[in-house]
Protein backbone atom coordinates (compact mmCIF):
# COMPACT_ATOMS: atom_id res chain seq x y z
CA UNK A 1 0.00 0.00 0.00
CA UNK A 2 1.35 3.58 -1.13
CA UNK A 3 1.22 6.59 1.16
CA UNK A 4 -0.81 7.92 -1.74
CA UNK A 5 -4.02 5.58 -0.31
CA UNK A 6 -5.18 6.99 2.46
CA UNK A 7 -6.04 4.89 5.75
CA UNK A 8 -9.05 6.36 7.97
CA UNK A 9 -8.26 4.43 10.80
CA UNK A 10 -4.47 3.56 11.57
CA UNK A 11 -4.63 3.68 15.00
CA UNK A 12 -7.31 3.11 17.47
CA UNK A 13 -7.04 4.35 21.38
CA UNK A 14 -9.47 5.53 23.52
CA UNK A 15 -10.65 8.92 24.82
CA UNK A 16 -12.43 9.91 28.02
CA UNK A 17 -14.95 12.13 27.94
CA UNK A 18 -12.44 14.52 29.18
CA UNK A 19 -10.68 14.17 26.38
CA UNK A 20 -13.04 14.34 23.90
CA UNK A 21 -14.51 17.79 26.01
CA UNK A 22 -11.41 19.37 25.97
CA UNK A 23 -7.95 19.67 26.89
CA UNK A 24 -7.82 23.20 28.44
CA UNK A 25 -6.68 23.98 31.42
CA UNK A 26 -7.29 27.16 33.85
CA UNK A 27 -4.05 29.12 33.90
CA UNK A 28 -2.61 29.29 37.49
CA UNK A 29 -1.10 32.16 36.83
CA UNK A 30 -4.15 34.34 36.16
CA UNK A 31 -4.24 37.33 33.41
CA UNK A 32 -1.33 37.44 31.18
CA UNK A 33 -1.92 40.04 28.91
CA UNK A 34 -3.04 42.91 30.92
CA UNK A 35 -1.40 46.33 29.21
CA UNK A 36 -1.77 49.85 28.83
CA UNK A 37 -2.81 52.44 26.61
CA UNK A 38 -5.62 51.19 25.07
CA UNK A 39 -4.83 47.42 23.81
CA UNK A 40 -6.57 44.19 24.31
CA UNK A 41 -6.74 43.63 28.88
CA UNK A 42 -7.09 40.33 29.85
CA UNK A 43 -9.11 40.82 32.59
CA UNK A 44 -11.57 43.92 32.10
CA UNK A 45 -14.66 41.58 31.16
CA UNK A 46 -14.67 42.96 28.06
CA UNK A 47 -13.76 40.60 24.83
CA UNK A 48 -11.86 41.83 22.12
CA UNK A 49 -9.11 42.44 20.09
CA UNK A 50 -7.99 38.59 19.88
CA UNK A 51 -10.07 37.27 22.90
CA UNK A 52 -12.36 34.75 22.40
CA UNK A 53 -13.53 36.29 25.85
CA UNK A 54 -13.14 37.72 28.61
CA UNK A 55 -14.49 36.37 32.23
CA UNK A 56 -18.26 37.33 32.23
CA UNK A 57 -18.03 38.17 28.58
CA UNK A 58 -17.93 34.72 25.88
CA UNK A 59 -19.16 36.89 23.24
CA UNK A 60 -22.11 35.61 22.87
CA UNK A 61 -20.87 31.50 22.78
CA UNK A 62 -22.43 28.86 24.18
CA UNK A 63 -21.47 25.61 25.02
CA UNK A 64 -23.46 24.28 22.30
CA UNK A 65 -21.53 26.33 19.60
CA UNK A 66 -18.65 24.52 20.01
CA UNK A 67 -18.16 21.36 18.47
CA UNK A 68 -18.56 18.15 20.37
CA UNK A 69 -20.87 19.85 22.87
CA UNK A 70 -24.80 20.04 23.62
CA UNK A 71 -25.43 21.87 26.66
CA UNK A 72 -23.99 22.66 30.29
CA UNK A 73 -22.38 25.88 31.27
CA UNK A 74 -19.45 27.66 29.42
CA UNK A 75 -16.89 30.10 31.06
CA UNK A 76 -13.46 31.64 30.16
CA UNK A 77 -10.08 30.91 30.95
CA UNK A 78 -8.28 32.83 33.04
CA UNK A 79 -5.72 33.72 30.46
CA UNK A 80 -8.39 34.57 28.08
CA UNK A 81 -6.58 32.87 25.30
CA UNK A 82 -9.31 30.21 25.16
CA UNK A 83 -12.78 28.45 26.60
CA UNK A 84 -12.91 26.71 29.65
CA UNK A 85 -15.48 23.96 28.62
CA UNK A 86 -15.06 21.61 31.83
CA UNK A 87 -18.32 22.21 32.25
CA UNK A 88 -20.01 21.64 29.49
CA UNK A 89 -21.66 18.42 28.75
CA UNK A 90 -20.79 16.09 25.12
CA UNK A 91 -22.70 15.38 22.09
CA UNK A 92 -22.77 11.99 22.11
CA UNK A 93 -23.21 11.90 18.47
CA UNK A 94 -21.12 14.46 17.36
CA UNK A 95 -17.48 14.10 15.79
CA UNK A 96 -15.00 16.45 16.68
CA UNK A 97 -12.43 15.84 13.77
CA UNK A 98 -8.85 18.37 14.97
CA UNK A 99 -5.61 19.20 13.32
CA UNK A 100 -3.09 16.87 15.69
CA UNK A 101 -0.28 16.82 14.43
CA UNK A 102 2.10 18.61 12.01
CA UNK A 103 5.87 18.13 10.44
CA UNK A 104 7.90 19.90 8.16
CA UNK A 105 11.57 17.91 7.51
CA UNK A 106 11.27 14.99 5.48
CA UNK A 107 10.35 11.93 7.12
CA UNK A 108 12.67 9.22 6.82
CA UNK A 109 11.37 6.61 9.04
CA UNK A 110 8.44 4.16 9.53
CA UNK A 111 5.13 4.34 7.57
CA UNK A 112 5.59 7.64 5.92
CA UNK A 113 9.08 7.64 5.08
CA UNK A 114 9.98 9.42 2.30
CA UNK A 115 7.17 12.47 2.87
CA UNK A 116 7.94 15.76 2.26
CA UNK A 117 6.18 16.67 5.52
CA UNK A 118 2.99 15.74 6.59
CA UNK A 119 0.11 16.52 8.70
CA UNK A 120 -2.59 14.17 11.10
CA UNK A 121 -6.06 14.68 12.20
CA UNK A 122 -7.66 13.03 14.86
CA UNK A 123 -11.47 12.29 15.55
CA UNK A 124 -11.39 13.69 19.73
CA UNK A 125 -15.38 13.05 19.40
CA UNK A 126 -17.47 10.28 20.45
CA UNK A 127 -18.54 9.56 16.64
CA UNK A 128 -17.36 8.39 13.43
CA UNK A 129 -16.55 11.36 11.12
CA UNK A 130 -17.15 11.40 7.48
CA UNK A 131 -14.31 13.32 5.76
CA UNK A 132 -16.09 13.46 2.56
CA UNK A 133 -15.38 17.10 1.27
CA UNK A 134 -13.34 18.25 3.81
CA UNK A 135 -10.44 20.85 2.98
CA UNK A 136 -6.84 20.75 4.57
CA UNK A 137 -5.10 24.34 3.49
CA UNK A 138 -2.31 26.68 4.08
CA UNK A 139 -4.28 29.52 2.68
CA UNK A 140 -7.45 30.24 4.74
CA UNK A 141 -9.03 31.27 1.72
CA UNK A 142 -8.71 27.30 0.45
CA UNK A 143 -7.51 28.60 -3.14
CA UNK A 144 -7.80 25.25 -5.48
CA UNK A 145 -4.12 25.49 -6.08
CA UNK A 146 -3.28 25.44 -2.32
CA UNK A 147 -6.50 22.89 -0.87
CA UNK A 148 -6.92 19.36 -0.76
CA UNK A 149 -9.79 17.92 -0.74
CA UNK A 150 -10.40 14.22 1.15
CA UNK A 151 -12.16 11.98 -1.02
CA UNK A 152 -15.69 10.57 -0.86
CA UNK A 153 -16.60 7.75 1.37
CA UNK A 154 -13.72 8.21 3.86
CA UNK A 155 -14.54 7.86 7.52
CA UNK A 156 -12.71 8.14 10.57
CA UNK A 157 -13.28 6.50 13.43
CA UNK A 158 -14.07 7.95 17.09
CA UNK A 159 -10.52 8.12 18.54
CA UNK A 160 -8.49 7.28 15.09
CA UNK A 161 -6.02 9.01 13.06
CA UNK A 162 -5.48 10.08 9.65
CA UNK A 163 -2.45 11.17 7.93
CA UNK A 164 -1.96 12.86 4.78
CA UNK A 165 1.85 13.95 3.00
CA UNK A 166 2.92 16.44 0.58
CA UNK A 167 2.55 14.97 -2.72
CA UNK A 168 6.31 13.94 -4.26
CA UNK A 169 6.10 15.68 -7.45
CA UNK A 170 8.09 12.82 -9.21
CA UNK A 171 6.60 9.58 -7.71
CA UNK A 172 3.03 10.79 -7.48
CA UNK A 173 2.75 9.88 -3.75
CA UNK A 174 1.36 12.08 -0.91
CA UNK A 175 -1.59 14.05 -1.61
CA UNK A 176 -1.35 17.79 -0.65
CA UNK A 177 0.60 19.96 -2.72
CA UNK A 178 1.28 23.35 -0.92
CA UNK A 179 4.24 21.91 1.54
CA UNK A 180 5.22 22.97 4.93
CA UNK A 181 8.10 26.00 5.64
CA UNK A 182 10.68 24.67 8.07
CA UNK A 183 11.70 28.30 9.27
CA UNK A 184 8.79 30.73 8.18
CA UNK A 185 5.95 31.23 10.31
CA UNK A 186 3.00 28.61 9.11
CA UNK A 187 -1.19 27.95 9.37
CA UNK A 188 -2.74 25.25 8.35
CA UNK A 189 -6.67 25.18 7.85
CA UNK A 190 -9.18 22.76 7.77
CA UNK A 191 -12.27 23.09 6.13
CA UNK A 192 -15.63 21.89 5.66
CA UNK A 193 -16.93 21.61 2.19
CA UNK A 194 -18.48 24.98 1.93
CA UNK A 195 -15.03 26.28 3.05
CA UNK A 196 -16.13 26.91 6.60
CA UNK A 197 -13.01 27.04 9.39
CA UNK A 198 -13.04 23.93 11.66
CA UNK A 199 -9.85 23.98 12.99
CA UNK A 200 -6.73 25.90 12.07
CA UNK A 201 -3.20 25.82 14.01
CA UNK A 202 -0.86 29.04 13.57
CA UNK A 203 3.05 27.88 13.71
CA UNK A 204 6.61 28.53 13.63
CA UNK A 205 8.31 26.33 10.53
CA UNK A 206 10.67 26.37 12.82
CA UNK A 207 9.22 24.53 15.80
CA UNK A 208 7.82 21.67 13.38
CA UNK A 209 11.19 20.75 12.36
CA UNK A 210 11.21 17.46 14.19
CA UNK A 211 6.99 17.54 14.96
CA UNK A 212 4.85 20.16 16.46
CA UNK A 213 1.27 18.69 18.24
CA UNK A 214 -1.52 18.45 20.42
CA UNK A 215 -0.67 16.99 23.35
CA UNK A 216 -2.53 14.72 24.67
CA UNK A 217 -4.56 14.00 21.30
CA UNK A 218 -6.69 16.68 20.49
CA UNK A 219 -6.36 18.75 23.51
CA UNK A 220 -5.95 22.67 23.07
CA UNK A 221 -2.52 23.04 24.23
CA UNK A 222 0.06 22.36 21.00
CA UNK A 223 4.16 21.34 22.21
CA UNK A 224 7.35 19.93 20.59
CA UNK A 225 6.69 16.62 20.50
CA UNK A 226 8.37 12.86 19.54
CA UNK A 227 6.89 12.00 15.59
CA UNK A 228 4.42 9.45 16.20
CA UNK A 229 2.40 10.05 12.83
CA UNK A 230 -0.92 7.38 12.95
CA UNK A 231 -0.60 7.25 16.86
CA UNK A 232 -0.67 8.69 20.02
CA UNK A 233 1.07 11.67 20.31
CA UNK A 234 4.28 11.46 22.15
CA UNK A 235 6.12 14.45 24.36
CA UNK A 236 10.20 15.10 23.05
CA UNK A 237 11.97 14.13 25.44
CA UNK A 238 15.23 15.78 24.21
CA UNK A 239 16.73 13.02 22.09
CA UNK A 240 14.03 13.03 19.11
CA UNK A 241 15.97 14.26 15.70
CA UNK A 242 13.99 14.60 12.21
CA UNK A 243 14.40 10.56 11.95
CA UNK A 244 17.72 10.72 10.13
CA UNK A 245 21.26 11.41 11.30
CA UNK A 246 21.37 14.89 13.50
CA UNK A 247 21.23 17.83 11.46
CA UNK A 248 22.78 21.15 13.52
CA UNK A 249 20.83 23.99 12.96
CA UNK A 250 17.14 21.93 13.23
CA UNK A 251 17.02 23.47 16.69
CA UNK A 252 16.74 20.05 18.16
CA UNK A 253 19.48 18.32 20.04
CA UNK A 254 20.68 15.01 18.32
CA UNK A 255 23.03 12.21 18.57
CA UNK A 256 26.77 13.71 19.91
CA UNK A 257 25.05 17.58 19.36
CA UNK A 258 26.06 19.45 23.46
CA UNK A 259 22.86 21.95 21.80
CA UNK A 260 21.35 23.26 18.94
CA UNK A 261 19.69 26.61 18.74
CA UNK A 262 17.69 27.32 21.79
CA UNK A 263 17.87 23.52 22.88
CA UNK A 264 20.51 23.41 25.37
CA UNK A 265 18.58 20.20 27.26
CA UNK A 266 18.15 22.50 31.07
CA UNK A 267 21.85 22.53 30.72
CA UNK A 268 23.53 25.77 32.20
CA UNK A 269 27.36 27.38 32.81
CA UNK A 270 26.95 25.98 36.59
CA UNK A 271 26.61 22.15 35.15
CA UNK A 272 29.59 21.99 32.95
CA UNK A 273 31.66 22.54 36.10
CA UNK A 274 33.95 24.78 35.03
CA UNK A 275 32.14 28.19 35.55
CA UNK A 276 30.93 30.19 38.55
CA UNK A 277 27.99 31.33 36.67
CA UNK A 278 26.53 33.34 33.52
CA UNK A 279 24.69 32.55 30.39
CA UNK A 280 25.48 29.35 28.74
CA UNK A 281 24.32 29.61 24.51
CA UNK A 282 24.86 27.47 21.55
CA UNK A 283 27.45 28.03 18.69
CA UNK A 284 26.99 27.68 14.89
CA UNK A 285 28.48 24.30 15.31
CA UNK A 286 26.04 22.57 17.83
CA UNK A 287 28.67 22.57 20.76
CA UNK A 288 28.64 24.68 23.80
CA UNK A 289 29.47 28.84 23.75
CA UNK A 290 30.62 29.42 27.05
CA UNK A 291 31.80 33.33 26.15
CA UNK A 292 29.41 34.40 28.57
CA UNK A 293 29.70 31.74 31.51
CA UNK A 294 32.10 33.57 34.50
CA UNK A 295 35.26 31.26 34.71
CA UNK A 296 35.80 29.77 38.04
CA UNK A 297 38.90 31.56 38.82
CA UNK A 298 37.15 34.68 38.75
CA UNK A 299 34.52 33.75 41.16
CA UNK A 300 34.68 35.83 43.83
CA UNK A 301 31.86 36.63 46.91
CA UNK A 302 31.05 40.28 44.87
CA UNK A 303 29.05 40.00 41.68
CA UNK A 304 26.83 41.48 39.56
CA UNK A 305 23.57 41.25 40.91
CA UNK A 306 20.59 43.49 38.96
CA UNK A 307 20.22 46.37 36.14
CA UNK A 308 17.95 48.13 34.15
CA UNK A 309 18.73 49.47 31.35
CA UNK A 310 15.55 52.02 32.00
CA UNK A 311 15.42 55.57 33.57
CA UNK A 312 18.82 55.87 35.96
CA UNK A 313 20.21 52.83 34.21
CA UNK A 314 20.95 50.99 37.73
CA UNK A 315 23.14 48.50 38.16
CA UNK A 316 23.33 46.46 41.32
CA UNK A 317 26.26 44.55 43.61
CA UNK A 318 26.10 42.21 46.01
CA UNK A 319 28.86 40.42 48.34
CA UNK A 320 27.67 37.22 49.10
CA UNK A 321 30.04 37.02 51.54
CA UNK A 322 30.10 37.60 55.17
CA UNK A 323 32.83 40.11 55.47
CA UNK A 324 33.08 43.65 53.78
CA UNK A 325 35.55 44.08 50.26
CA UNK A 326 37.51 46.69 49.48
CA UNK A 327 36.27 48.24 45.91
CA UNK A 328 38.85 50.77 45.83
CA UNK A 329 40.48 50.73 42.10
CA UNK A 330 37.93 47.98 40.98
CA UNK A 331 36.34 48.85 37.43
CA UNK A 332 32.85 48.58 36.03
CA UNK A 333 33.04 48.69 32.63
CA UNK A 334 30.53 48.04 29.34
CA UNK A 335 33.68 48.16 26.85
CA UNK A 336 34.46 44.07 26.99
CA UNK A 337 32.57 41.90 24.57
CA UNK A 338 32.87 38.83 26.65
CA UNK A 339 35.00 38.18 29.88
CA UNK A 340 37.83 36.53 28.33
CA UNK A 341 38.61 39.72 25.90
CA UNK A 342 41.95 42.03 27.41
CA UNK A 343 41.14 45.17 29.13
CA UNK A 344 42.95 48.20 28.39
CA UNK A 345 41.27 51.22 31.04
CA UNK A 346 42.97 54.11 29.30
CA UNK A 347 41.27 53.59 26.11
CA UNK A 348 38.28 53.16 27.83
CA UNK A 349 36.85 56.91 29.38
CA UNK A 350 33.16 55.84 29.89
CA UNK A 351 34.64 52.96 33.12
CA UNK A 352 33.73 53.69 36.82
CA UNK A 353 37.03 53.47 38.62
CA UNK A 354 35.89 52.74 42.55
CA UNK A 355 37.21 55.82 44.72
CA UNK A 356 39.75 54.77 47.75
CA UNK A 357 37.57 53.99 50.46
CA UNK A 358 34.83 52.27 48.74
CA UNK A 359 33.58 49.07 50.13
CA UNK A 360 30.64 46.61 50.14
CA UNK A 361 30.06 44.94 53.30
CA UNK A 362 29.04 41.33 54.14
CA UNK A 363 25.16 40.82 52.76
CA UNK A 364 24.95 43.92 51.15
CA UNK A 365 23.95 45.37 48.21
CA UNK A 366 25.40 48.93 46.43
CA UNK A 367 23.83 50.65 43.95
CA UNK A 368 25.21 52.73 41.11
CA UNK A 369 23.29 54.78 39.03
CA UNK A 370 24.33 56.36 35.67
CA UNK A 371 26.08 59.36 35.78
CA UNK A 372 29.17 61.30 36.77
CA UNK A 373 31.34 59.32 39.48
CA UNK A 374 31.07 58.03 41.79
CA UNK A 375 28.41 56.66 39.30
CA UNK A 376 28.65 54.76 36.36
CA UNK A 377 29.31 56.87 32.94
CA UNK A 378 29.01 54.51 30.36
CA UNK A 379 24.64 53.74 30.85
CA UNK A 380 22.77 50.36 29.50
CA UNK A 381 21.33 49.89 26.11
CA UNK A 382 17.99 49.00 25.81
CA UNK A 383 18.55 47.06 22.92
CA UNK A 384 21.49 44.57 24.90
CA UNK A 385 24.80 45.08 26.28
CA UNK A 386 27.57 43.23 28.34
CA UNK A 387 28.74 44.81 31.64
CA UNK A 388 32.10 43.77 33.12
CA UNK A 389 33.07 44.23 37.18
CA UNK A 390 37.42 43.67 37.54
CA UNK A 391 38.69 43.79 40.44
CA UNK A 392 42.00 46.26 41.51
CA UNK A 393 44.23 43.72 39.71
CA UNK A 394 42.57 44.11 36.66
CA UNK A 395 41.42 40.18 36.79
CA UNK A 396 37.13 39.84 35.52
CA UNK A 397 35.42 39.30 38.83
CA UNK A 398 32.05 38.93 36.98
CA UNK A 399 30.24 39.60 33.63
CA UNK A 400 26.93 39.54 32.29
CA UNK A 401 25.44 39.88 28.72
CA UNK A 402 21.59 40.22 28.10
CA UNK A 403 19.86 40.83 25.20
CA UNK A 404 17.45 43.45 23.58
CA UNK A 405 14.85 44.13 26.10
CA UNK A 406 15.76 41.75 28.67
CA UNK A 407 16.26 44.65 31.19
CA UNK A 408 14.15 46.98 29.98
CA UNK A 409 12.34 46.18 33.61
CA UNK A 410 14.93 44.22 35.32
CA UNK A 411 17.43 42.09 34.54
CA UNK A 412 18.52 40.11 37.53
CA UNK A 413 20.32 36.96 39.51
CA UNK A 414 17.72 34.63 41.35
CA UNK A 415 18.48 33.97 43.85
CA UNK A 416 21.05 36.85 44.92
CA UNK A 417 24.93 36.23 44.62
CA UNK A 418 27.11 35.02 41.86
CA UNK A 419 25.63 31.14 41.56
CA UNK A 420 22.23 32.75 41.13
CA UNK A 421 20.32 32.56 37.72
CA UNK A 422 20.12 35.64 35.19
CA UNK A 423 16.07 36.11 34.65
CA UNK A 424 14.82 38.69 32.22
CA UNK A 425 11.88 40.81 33.62
CA UNK A 426 12.35 40.87 37.32
CA UNK A 427 10.71 43.19 39.59
CA UNK A 428 12.92 45.64 40.38
CA UNK A 429 14.35 45.65 43.45
CA UNK A 430 17.61 47.76 43.70
CA UNK A 431 18.93 47.58 46.93
CA UNK A 432 17.25 44.93 48.19
CA UNK A 433 16.77 40.48 47.70
CA UNK A 434 15.54 40.07 44.10
CA UNK A 435 12.39 38.45 43.31
CA UNK A 436 11.16 37.26 40.04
Amino acid sequence: MTRSTLVAVVAVVLVSMCAACSGATTSADGPDKTTTGGDVVCGDAIADGDEPCDGPDLAGVDCADLPGFDAGVLACLADCSAFDVSACTADPLAAVVRINEVTSTEIVEGAYAGAGDAVELYNAGMAPADLSGLRLSDDAGFADDKTYVFPPGLVLAAGAFVVVTKRDDVTGEGEYTFGISDSDPESIVLGDPNGSVLDEVAFSGADALVSWCRLPDGADAWQACARSFGAPNQPDDGTSSTGGDPVCGDGVRGGDEDCDGDDLGDVSCLDLGEFAGGRLACGDDCTWDTSSCTPLATRGAVAINELSSDGDDAIELYNAGGTTVDLAGWTLTDDLSSPRDPYDPDTDANRLEFAPGATIGGGEFLVILAGDPPMHPFGLGAGGDAVALLDAEGAVVDFIEYGADEAAVSYCRVPDGPFGDWEPNCTPTPGEPNAH
